[in-house]
């Protein structure tokens, strides 16, 4: 199954072969073939010379968050009277979502999808997109022909939707949960992003205009790609100013976002104090990035619900130590150095070592041979694998075979971490092989804009690959 249909992307004369970035590994080039590493002493040369060795400097500036800052935090939300509100709250929302059964299915679905957001006949292009939405990210593969009463007889999506503005919002964060060949929804996104972007620019903004709120924020990043708890702190602010904001629901958001914190400082306490038993790393290396908040932050990405703590802590730690081990390719250690610590290492290392030749070497690799590498390098599928460990489940062997064969799922997962995290730190300040966006910059002679335009055209449709396959996923667990 080809990872990429570029033949539809936008920028013809600088376009890489469809076959560019399929499932199986393919090698074009001995310096990006992770097979041909062969980390064996016959082929490393360790200088036994005293002459000294100059080391790269990446001057990495310390953490804000120290140890005993952490340590010294605190929160009035981890106290018994704010659980016994939280449960009385609770049952307050459970007992309004009971009564919304009674009215008409999309002031239902409206509810859900506030209640969602804060953490926990044109009939209409809202309503659909609305359903469209909810269902698919929670694993049902409704059909895209429900959009098909929305299009002319030119197959476009009709120009009078754009009087619903509201719609049209709800069809652009619904295209975001494509799958593979679904150019009805590339249309839907298309169509909605113009007139929201038109919208936004030209509508009169009047202070706290919730419905502006929501365009800008959405054009920013769509909601399908936000991390779900940092989403909720945001939207939090913004239905405080909603026309039809539901008091008592905002109330139990704000409690329910402020108890998992306090949840989560306990969690962030712990990782300190066991990084702090074994020696600080980055104290005694005095080189490396300390960056375990950064890291925590990442974990509830991971997993947000507050029963999964365990998972949090793991994944901080592997994170943590990942970091560590990357800047000793990037920024400290001599490639023979880093030869004979590759040895002792597995695939992650390896394709630090792959970075670390090419800039030693001077070689510029192209952008299949540096994806080729990077998606194995951004490490997630390590922070995959760490997670399902800490997963409240027994260990099952088919699921560690299933591990073996490098599902799909990885190399979307890494392909998306690293060109959406080049696409962010794009400017090479450690000392780094060239990043995505200059990889195709030099290989196509092309502009940072093009390259971005192509990079962001990259991941929207690996973005629908990754989305056919957790609804593959989720649709077998639901049978299970």
């Amino acid at each position: 199954m080809a990872l990429l249909h570029l033949a539809s992307l936008s920028l013809p004369s600088k376009m890489l072969p469809l076959q560019y970035y399929g499932t199986t590994k393919t090698s074009s080039s001995s310096n990006s073939s992770l097979s041909k590493i062969q980390c064996t002493k016959s082929n490393i040369n360790v200088s036994t010379t005293s002459s000294p060795i100059v080391r790269r400097s990446a001057d990495f500036k310390p953490t804000l968050w120290t140890y005993d800052y952490v340590q010294s935090l605190g929160s009035k939300y981890k106290e018994e009277s704010y659980a016994k509100q939280n449960i009385e709250l609770k049952e307050e929302v459970r007992m309004m979502l009971d009564k919304k059964k009674e009215e008409e299915p999309l002031l239902q679905l409206e509810f859900i999808d506030v209640l969602q957001r804060l953490g926990g006949d044109e009939k209409d292009v809202h309503a659909t997109s609305l359903e469209f939405r909810l269902l698919r990210q929670h694993g049902f593969n409704l059909s895209t022909e429900v959009f098909d009463g929305f299009l002319d007889e030119m197959g476009n999506f009709k120009k009078l939707l754009s009087a619903d503005i509201q719609g049209v919002l709800s069809l652009y964060e619904a295209s975001f949960l494509t799958m593979e060949n679904e150019s009805i929804l590339d249309k839907a996104r298309e169509f909605s992003r113009e007139i929201l972007e038109e919208h936004y620019v030209t509508r009169e903004k009047k202070e706290n205009d919730f419905m502006s709120l929501l365009i800008n924020h959405a054009l920013e990043v769509p909601l399908h790609w936000r991390m779900q708890r940092w989403e909720a702190r945001w939207f939090i602010k913004a239905y405080e100013t909603a026309p039809n904001v539901i008091p008592s629901l905002l109330q139990f958001a704000k409690l329910d976002f402020n108890m998992l914190q306090a949840t989560y400082l306990e969690e962030l306490k712990d990782v300190l104090r066991g990084w702090k038993r074994i020696g600080s790393l980055t104290e005694k290396l005095g080189f490396s990035r300390d960056r375990s908040l950064e890291d925590f932050v990442w974990s509830t990405g991971f997993n947000y619900l507050p029963q999964d703590g365990r998972l949090r802590i793991g994944v901080t730690k592997a994170a943590s130590l990942v970091t560590q081990i990357d800047d000793v390719y990037d920024v400290y250690g001599t490639l023979d150095e880093l030869e004979l610590f590759t040895q002792f290492w597995a695939e992650l290392c390896k394709s630090y070592l792959v970075e670390a030749r090419w800039y030693y070497n001077g070689y510029k690799p192209s952008l299949q041979e540096y994806l080729e590498n990077a998606w194995i390098s951004a490490s997630s599928n390590v922070m995959v694998v760490h997670a399902y460990y800490f997963l409240r489940h027994p260990v099952r062997k088919q699921d560690l075979d299933y591990f073996e064969q490098d599902p799909p799922i990885f190399r979307y997962l890494g392909l998306i971490f690293r060109i959406a995290n080049d696409l962010g730190t794009s400017k090479m300040e450690r000392g780094d092989v060239p990043k995505a966006l200059q990889c195709y910059m030099n290989e196509f002679e092309a502009s940072e804009e093009e390259g971005r335009e192509y990079l962001g055209s990259m991941i929207r449709q690996i973005s629908g690959s990754t989305n056919m396959v957790m609804a593959m996923v989720i649709s077998k667990l639901k049978l299970a």
